[in-house]
C-alpha cells in the first residue's frame, strides 16, 4: 500500500468515539507528532486548489501589517509560507497542537527578514488558547477544525469569532459528514476526526458568529491526487 493509499480521507464507518474529548485529540496530537515528516512529504505538494484560491482571495483584501492567525499550521507548507513571503509584510500566528509539526514549521518558515520577528509559532490545543478580544485581522483553519471533539467545533467557531478585530475576515473549511471518524492505521498512525455536519455547521455559524457577514459558504468538492476531497468552506468578514 502505498503512502496516498494509506491517507487516504478519514471516513465511514463513523461510530461514537469511546473516549472523553482529551483522549479523542491525544490521538491526534500523537498521530501528527508520529508522521510529522512523513505527512508533510505527502501534503506539502498537494494540490489543494480550493484552499489557495481562497487564500488568494484573503490576501488581497488584507491591508499591509495586517495579523494573521492560523489554527492548525502543521509545518507551514504552503499556507503559512505563503503568507510570511508576502509583499504586504503581514504578521502571522501558526498553531498546532503537535509539537512535531511546529518544529518543522519554524524550520520551513521565515519571513524575509527574520528580525523583524513577524511569524511565530505555538504549540497548544486551539481550545485553550487565550488571545484578547480583537486581535487578528485573519483567523484561518485549514484542515484542522474536524480534529476537535464535535461538542467543541460550535464553540471554537465563537473562540476565532471573538478574536477577530471588526473588518477582519474568517477563513476554514469543515467536514460534510456528521460522527466521529478513528482510523487505527492513518499513514501508520492512529488518527481522529468528526464532523457536526453540514447544518451543524451553520447552526453554529448562527449560534457562535454573531457579527459576522457570511461572504461565502459552500460545499466543494475536488480531486486531489487519487481521492475526491468534500469539505464545507465558510469565508466570513466581522462587521
Amino acid at each position: 500500500m502505498t503512502t496516498e493509499d494509506r491517507a487516504a480521507p478519514i471516513t465511514a464507518p463513523a461510530h461514537p468515539a469511546p473516549l472523553a474529548p482529551a483522549e479523542l485529540k491525544s490521538i491526534v496530537e500523537a498521530g501528527y507528532d508520529a508522521i510529522a515528516p512523513k505527512y508533510l512529504a505527502w501534503s506539502g505538494p498537494r494540490p489543494t486548489t480550493t484552499r489557495a484560491g481562497y487564500v488568494a482571495q484573503l490576501l488581497d483584501l488584507l491591508a499591509p501589517g495586517s495579523s494573521v492567525l492560523e489554527l492548525g499550521c502543521g509545518a507551514g507548507v504552503p499556507t503559512t509560507q505563503t503568507i510570511a513571503a508576502h509583499e504586504k509584510q503581514l504578521r502571522v500566528t501558526g498553531v498546532d497542537i503537535s509539537a512535531a509539526q511546529v518544529a518543522l514549521a519554524r524550520e520551513h518558515v521565515r519571513a524575509p527578514d527574520p528580525e523583524e520577528g513577524r511569524v511565530a509559532f505555538v504549540h497548544a490545543d486551539m481550545m485553550k488558547l487565550e488571545y484578547a478580544s480583537g486581535s487578528f485581522d485573519a483567523v484561518l483553519a485549514f484542515y484542522s477544525i474536524f480534529h476537535l471533539p464535535q461538542e467543541e467545533q460550535a464553540p471554537m467557531v465563537g473562540r476565532m469569532v471573538g478574536w477577530l478585530k471588526p473588518g477582519g475576515y474568517l477563513l476554514l473549511n469543515m467536514r460534510t459528514e456528521e460522527g466521529d471518524f478513528l482510523r487505527e492505521d492513518w499513514m501508520g498512525a492512529r488518527m481522529f476526526s468528526s464532523g457536526i455536519g453540514v447544518e451543524g455547521n451553520r447552526k453554529a455559524f448562527e449560534e457562535y458568529g454573531k457579527g459576522l457577514k457570511i461572504l461565502v459558504d459552500e460545499i466543494a468538492t475536488e480531486k486531489v491526487g487519487k481521492f475526491e476531497e468534500k469539505f464545507h468552506w465558510v469565508f466570513a468578514v466581522k462587521e
